[in-house]
């Protein structure tokens, strides 16, 4: 189960640091005291590339808080730390070309798997309980401080800190839902937890004064990724839903409003920009959200036209796989700072829908997954969350809408989906209901694995609730999880009494929006704390596709935007696509527009008696 570990306090900050001696005034330190996490980081896998006399790749070692990991499991956006292994370094004995192009041996026949190791360290760390995700950049692509390139992609070799054995069981191996167990590397002396905390709870850690080591820690990369990041631009739907007459009741449909590949053509409702600002079409959001938005209580009785009115209520968010075509040669184009791997020749690539599922350890098959609010609608992949920016009204400070907020005074806020399946009738637009049929007949999880489906774009209903977590920037509480927040706690049930033109609401009054026992369920007992009624948080929300494996994408990012007026690459020009001061191109979907805004309440008078709960505003 894992490597065996030997912790070990450091006799000086030195080498705590490995930054050479560090001076001392009368005895008293300038620098506190840190943490190492020390070991070797094992290869198995294709022959590296190379170029120049050099191995193309770097091994990367990305350490994160465990109490706060990266997707899906965590809000993470970057890690605690990170170190690499040059590939030069890992791969001491394997040949170099020594041309000017890169030369990969498994393009030449050359297709066995070999085997390298090497040490690494990094350093400094505070006291904590952390994870190591690794990755050989097999393409020579990574760059950690980009949105478009931070992340590992197709033909890349993952790995980590893991559980190896469990990793290589006969049930996990080629499973898309498995997700492999991270072993915990402990820096620091371990504090006692409060009493009363959960059993799950991962307690604050202290550095000695000597500093600490974390030694001989294991990091293996062995596992290939087969898939490319699932790159998207976003598009804003109108809902049409028929109430007109027993016949047509209960039809749903779907048009889109907004797209980001293209200026905003009208005035947004409910957008926060200021409509006469130049600027407006290049900013104004794909889609809106009031704060003070009303949904429906789910159906007493489950039919069509009653699932699709419950629908109907919920934002509607679509994922266009890929690139528009005008972005697309750039976007693939190897010479230009993009590398995305799409092809420029015949389809693109799609998004790949499946059923979540986990494993049941006393049958040891995989069950498939609801939804935490249940009522049989499955939890399938691509996860697709929205994660609130900082406040930038201006666009001054953050003019390409990059920044995440989330720090010791401001909370991460996020607003997760509910990712439905695309339709398998030609021309019906895919929906809720039969989302839920097809999961009841097996359409989407049959013989212990999920059926895996190809679609050009995914549609998303999007909650209307957020989740605020307050406390994952503050060192001293160890209880990581969020307060749930939404505008209302009960509502009218969505069904329908259509035995009469036009069809009437007949649904239950003060039933709940939120099931008593949501928090009971694991998926959110592990986020949430507690629930609170008040209006959402407003501003500009970005939007991330998220795998199992970790493969994601988000927008806006880099690609789409130039870093401001006082960057070395100048303010976006908008005319050209390209950097007023660095000229470079623009993918102008992938930019400002890629957002989801909170808006205004739809009635001020409701925030005013249900505020914005505490747990999602800045703290002085």
């Amino acid at each position: 189960m894992g490597t065996a570990r030997t912790l070990a306090p450091l006799a000086a900050l030195a080498a705590a640091v490995a930054c050479g001696s560090v001076p001392a005034d009368s005895g008293a330190r300038l620098y506190p005291a840190a943490g190492v996490i020390r070991g070797t980081v094992l290869y198995s896998g294709p022959h590296p590339c190379s170029r120049a006399g050099h191995i193309v790749g770097n091994a990367v070692m990305l350490v994160f808080d465990r109490r706060n990991p990266p997707p899906p499991n965590g809000l993470a956006n970057t890690a605690v730390n990170f170190a690499d292994v040059t590939g030069d370094a890992l791969f001491g004995d394997e040949p170099r070309y020594t041309g000017s192009d890169t030369y990969c041996p498994a393009q030449h026949g050359f297709t066995d798997t070999i085997t390298a190791s090497a040490p690494f360290e990094i350093a400094p760390l505070t006291g904590g309980s952390y994870m190591i995700a690794s990755f050989f950049d097999y393409t020579g692509d990574f760059l950690p401080s980009f949105k478009f390139r931070n992340l590992p992609e197709l033909g890349d070799i993952a790995g980590g800190d893991i559980d190896t054995a469990d990793a290589l069981r006969p049930v996990n191996v080629g499973n898309p839902n498995y997700q492999p167990h991270f072993l915990p590397v402990e820096v620091g002396v371990a504090q006692p937890l409060e009493a009363g905390a959960l059993p799950t709870e991962i307690p604050n850690y202290t550095i000695p004064d000597s500093g600490y080591v974390a030694d001989n820690v294991s990091v293996a990369i062995g596992a290939p990724l087969a898939t490319t990041r699932p790159y998207f631009y976003p598009q804003g739907l109108q809902v049409n839903f028929d109430l007109s007459s027993a016949v047509t009741a209960g039809t749903i449909s779907t048009s889109v409003d907004q797209s980001s590949d293209a200026p905003a053509m009208v005035q947004v409702p409910g957008a926060l920009e200021d409509p006469s600002d130049p600027t407006y079409p290049d900013y104004a959001p794909v889609l809106t959200i009031p704060q003070d938005i009303q949904v429906l209580a789910p159906p007493g009785s489950v039919t069509p036209a009653n699932a699709n009115n419950f629908e109907s209520k919920f934002p509607h968010l679509r994922l266009e796989f890929g690139m528009p075509t005008a972005e697309l040669a750039i976007a693939a184009d190897p010479t230009q700072p993009f590398h995305m791997q799409l092809q420029t020749q015949g389809a693109q690539g799609s998004f790949l829908v499946w059923q979540n599922a986990t494993l049941d350890p006393q049958t040891q098959t995989y069950v498939p997954q609801q939804i935490a609010e249940g009522n049989n609608v499955p939890y399938l992949w691509p996860l697709v969350v929205l994660s609130k920016l900082v406040d930038d009204p201006e666009h001054a400070t953050d003019p390409a809408s990059l920044t995440p907020q989330g720090d010791a005074k401001t909370p991460v806020v996020v607003m997760q989906g509910i990712t439905l399946l695309g339709s398998t009738m030609p021309g019906q637009p895919e929906a809720l209901f039969a989302t839920v049929t097809s999961a009841l007949t097996g359409q989407t999880f049959k013989g212990g694995q999920p059926v895996i489906h190809q679609q050009d774009h995914v549609t998303v209903l999007l909650r209307p609730s957020v989740i605020c977590f307050d406390s994952l920037f503050d060192p001293l509480n160890p209880d990581k999880r969020g307060t749930l927040v939404t505008p209302a706690l009960i509502g009218n049930a969505a069904d329908l009494d259509c035995s009469t033109s036009p069809c009437k609401p007949s649904g239950q009054s003060g039933a709940p929006l939120v099931p008593p026992t949501l928090l009971a369920n694991p998926q959110i007992a592990s986020q949430v704390a507690g629930i609170a009624q008040g209006c959402l948080p407003m501003g500009r929300y970005a939007i991330n596709a998220v795998y199992p494996d970790g493969q994601a994408w988000t927008v806006p990012n880099e690609a789409g935007a130039c870093a401001g007026p006082n960057s070395s690459e100048g303010a976006t020009d908008y005319a050209h696509l390209t950097c007023t001061l660095k000229p470079r191109p623009v993918l102008y979907s992938q930019g400002n527009r890629a957002v989801v805004e909170i808006g205004p309440a739809q009635d001020p008078n409701f925030c005013m008696t249900h505020p914005v709960p505490a747990a999602c505003l800045p703290t002085p």
